[in-house]
C-alpha cells in the first residue's frame, strides 16, 4: 500500500462518546492532533485508516486511537456565504461559516486531510472532532488511568480578551456554534 502519511502534531484532549454498538466512537481532540493517515484503498475514494501516532502526541496520550482504526467522519469548517466580503486576485473572504461533521468514509485522501486541516485557528477552532471505528487490523493497546483522567472535563477555551491562540498568536474571533451534538 502506498503511504500518505501526515502528521498532524500534538496537544491535549477534550472528551469523548461511544455511539450505538457499531463500535463507532467519538474523540474531541485540541490541535495537533498527533495521527499519521494513509489511504484506506490507494487510488480509491474510501477514506483513511490510521497508519501511525507521532509520539506523546494528544492522540498518542488519549489511548483510545489504535493504528489500523478507520475514520468515519470529522469535523470541518464548511464556507458559506455567496456574497464576497473582498475579492484580491480572484480570493474571496467569506462572511459566513460553521462547522459540521462530514462523513469521510467515501473521501479521497485529500479531501479528508483538508476537512481536517479546515478546523483551524483562523475561524476560532482549536479542536477536530473525528468518528473512528476499530477494524480487524487495529492494534489494541491500552490507556492508562492517567491518560483517561486528563480527558475528563476539558474543553475548549475561548479568551475574550484574547480569542483562540494559534502558533501562540492570538486570533480574535469567537468559534461558531458546531451544526452537530457532540454527546
Amino acid at each position: 500500500a502506498a503511504w500518505w502519511g501526515v502528521a498532524l502534531g500534538l496537544l491535549s484532549v477534550a472528551r469523548c462518546a461511544v455511539l450505538g454498538a457499531a463500535g463507532v466512537f467519538r474523540v474531541r481532540l485540541k490541535t495537533p492532533l498527533g495521527i499519521a493517515f494513509e489511504e484506506q484503498e490507494p487510488g480509491a475514494a474510501k477514506g483513511v485508516v490510521v497508519a501511525g501516532l507521532v509520539e506523546d502526541g494528544n492522540a498518542e496520550r488519549d489511548g483510545r486511537i489504535w493504528v489500523g482504526d478507520r475514520l468515519v467522519s470529522t469535523s470541518a469548517v464548511v464556507l458559506g456565504g455567496e456574497a464576497a466580503l473582498l475579492t484580491v486576485g480572484g480570493g474571496r473572504q467569506y462572511t459566513n461559516w460553521k462547522r459540521q461533521l462530514l462523513r469521510a468514509t467515501d473521501m479521497e485522501f485529500d479531501e479528508v486531510i483538508a476537512a481536517i486541516g479546515s478546523n483551524s485557528g483562523r475561524f476560532g477552532y482549536v479542536d477536530v472532532l473525528l468518528e473512528f471505528v476499530h477494524t480487524d487490523k487495529s492494534i489494541p493497546r491500552s490507556a492508562s488511568a492517567a491518560n483517561r483522567a486528563s480527558r475528563e472535563g476539558s474543553d475548549v477555551d475561548w479568551d475574550g480578551a484574547r480569542g483562540t491562540l494559534v502558533g501562540g498568536v492570538s486570533t480574535p474571533i469567537r468559534p461558531r456554534p458546531d451544526d452537530f451534538d457532540f454527546d
